[in-house]
């Protein structure tokens, strides 16, 4: 069976066959990277920071990856801008519904469903930025599928820009604000025996800090 969970600004599909150990060694792995890209980028919210962080976390933990698609802006939907099977993209639809349903989730997740923004209302901009905040976002939906007991994540990398003039402090003309989404791809594969070497000091290192950041999607349909 399909699930799914949240972890940071990390929406991720397990396909159906991915085991549960598999399952929380992703889902610990991303919330590690992840914490520790946004710990990284934080001061000048720097994109190519991010990745090379998030990246090189991976890499630490015995994670292998590589980028499969350079970034290029989004013209349409976004949902079918990523190069996906038609049942992984209805499950990254049923995901997004799944979670639109939570109130502090209402309308933030437009940016995914509905065709990228060209424009948009001042005033709107922070809704639309899910898990996250202030005038840009950056976001993965990730999908990950287990062969032969061999765990693999493809991961879509998007990123809300908005208009660089409300960062100067001055007003928007007409309270319109110019934006964009861009997407870049990649893949990453774990070392399963390495991995599981580290397994408990990546857990215990999650813990210690008191602070969870992983949330399980509910109403997940499987697509057949």
């Amino acid at each position: 069976m399909a699930s799914a969970a949240v972890c940071v600004s990390i929406i991720l599909i397990f396909l159906p066959g991915v085991g549960l150990q598999h399952q929380e060694d992703v889902r610990n792995s991303f919330e590690l990277a992840a914490r520790a890209a946004d710990k990284q980028a934080v001061k000048d919210d720097n994109r190519a920071k991010w990745c090379n962080s998030f990246m090189t976390t991976l890499l630490y933990i015995h994670w292998f990856g590589q980028q499969t698609r350079l970034e290029e802006e989004v013209k349409g939907s976004v949902l079918q801008s990523l190069q996906v099977s038609d049942s992984e993209r209805q499950l990254l639809s049923n995901a997004l519904n799944a979670l639109e349903h939570e109130p502090e989730n209402e309308r933030a997740l437009k940016l995914f469903t509905e065709s990228a923004f060209e424009q948009v209302h001042e005033d709107a901009i922070p809704r639309l930025l899910f898990i996250g905040g202030c005038y840009r976002g950056k976001f993965q939906l990730a999908i990950c599928s287990e062969k032969d007991d061999v765990v693999s994540v493809t991961s879509f990398f998007l990123q809300f820009h908005a208009d660089g003039e409300h960062y100067r402090g001055l007003p928007y003309p007409d309270g319109k604000a110019g934006v964009k989404t861009t997407v870049s791809s990649y893949f990453y594969g774990l070392n399963d025996g390495l991995y599981n070497k580290i397994r408990d000091r990546i857990k215990d290192k999650l813990e210690a800090t008191g602070i969870s950041k992983q949330m399980a999607i509910s109403g997940l349909k499987c697509v057949r």
